[in-house]
């Protein structure tokens, strides 16, 4: 029963997927994303062995995404995804003496279907398309589609927690040739969190081609991430806490051409943890990813490589840092279907603190798209 729902979303996808062209007014469109993984895990925390360890394999994003075109202007969209949670059940069984019971609880994973995106569209013009409900957020979408690779990684603020890939709100925004924006107004708690604070968050980008093949963005953000509720108020009011602010600005450069992608990613925050926004203690984080891949000529075969270094606690803890890298081969086998063979590896370090957390991967990972 782990995967039923899962299984039962991907089989209704695949029976009723559609071409991916754009669709004419009154059609529904149906289709997906996987994201799936074989890989080895070693996992070590101060050199001893730690969970997640060993071989298996990962979905790690399935995505199923139903559009609706009312018209020339108004749509709809509706994309399911799925996790996996820890749910503790309690078992009892008998001992090893007459009459003897034993109650344990064990945690087993199972998977779960939640919506990501859920919102109707009005696409006035190119430049001028607005959206309400749970939409893709202004950064990590953009930096996903320059970088290329995100089904072996999530790109750096993904990755390191600094930001959400969609949420519930308003999104104004827009693209052409030369440029790109958006603008949203949101709950500030991510699309797994849809409820309500006292005031919205905001999370903007611009990015510009000013060249054939060149991309530059910036980006920033500025709220309390779905915590100023009432209860909050209340204790700050008392003087037991003070409120921050969370904020966040990015900036990106990526280049393709003649096969080669490469690009540098770097952000700096303050207070990105909901956990800082009413608390007596502030903190910032920066970091910088560089990334590149080579597709080469006349064959579906390419190469790809990443580096991240991150300080996730500058001012709690200041020696603390993540250091982040990857790396591998790329066949393209079919227009929607990318199999990436590599290695990552992931270690968090602080020589001062006795922390050393510590993961490398090693394997296959699939993109399919349908």
């Amino acid at each position: 029963m782990r995967k039923s729902n899962l299984l039962i979303a991907l089989a209704v996808g695949a029976a009723l997927a559609a071409p991916a062209a754009r669709a004419d007014a009154g059609d529904t469109t149906i289709g997906g994303v996987i994201y799936a993984d074989f890989t080895s895990i070693n996992t070590q925390n101060n050199g001893t062995d730690v969970d997640p360890n060993g071989i298996g394999t990962d979905v790690t994003r399935a995505y199923l995404i139903v559009n609706h075109q009312f018209d020339d202007i108004w749509s709809a969209n509706l994309t399911t995804d799925f996790n996996f949670a820890s749910f503790k059940a309690a078992s009892t069984v008998t001992g090893g003496t007459p009459g003897e019971t034993v109650s344990t609880t064990v945690t087993t994973p199972q998977n779960q279907i939640f919506i990501k995106k859920a919102y109707v569209q009005g696409k006035f013009d190119d430049l001028a398309v607005l959206r309400i409900g749970s939409a893709d957020m202004p950064w990590i979408p953009f930096a996903e589609g320059v970088y290329g690779y995100r089904f072996v990684e999530k790109t750096l603020i993904d990755r390191e927690g600094f930001g959400n890939s969609a949420d519930w709100g308003l999104h104004f925004g827009g693209a052409n040739s030369m440029v790109n924006y958006q603008l949203s107004a949101v709950n500030g708690g991510g699309y797994k969190n849809p409820t309500r604070s006292k005031t919205v968050d905001w999370e903007g980008r611009l990015g510009v081609t000013p060249v054939d093949g060149l991309t530059l963005g910036v980006g920033f953000y500025t709220g309390d991430l779905g915590q100023d509720t009432e209860a909050h108020e209340a204790a700050a009011s008392t003087g037991a806490v003070a409120k921050n602010t969370a904020t966040r600005t990015n900036f990106l450069a990526d280049w393709k051409g003649m096969g080669l992608n490469v690009g540098v990613e770097y952000f700096t925050a303050k207070n990105f943890g909901s956990s800082f926004i009413f608390n007596n203690t502030t903190d910032s984080e920066d970091g910088y990813s560089v990334y590149g891949s080579y597709d080469f000529p006349e064959t579906a075969f390419g190469v790809y490589v990443r580096y991240d270094n991150v300080k996730p606690k500058k001012d709690v803890e200041s020696n603390l840092k993540d250091t982040y890298y990857n790396g591998g081969f790329a066949w393209h086998a079919d227009k929607n279907i990318t199999w990436a063979f590599g290695f990552k590896s992931d270690e968090l370090k602080d020589d001062t603190a006795g922390v050393d957390l510590k993961t490398q991967e090693v394997g296959v990972w699939l993109q399919a798209k349908y």
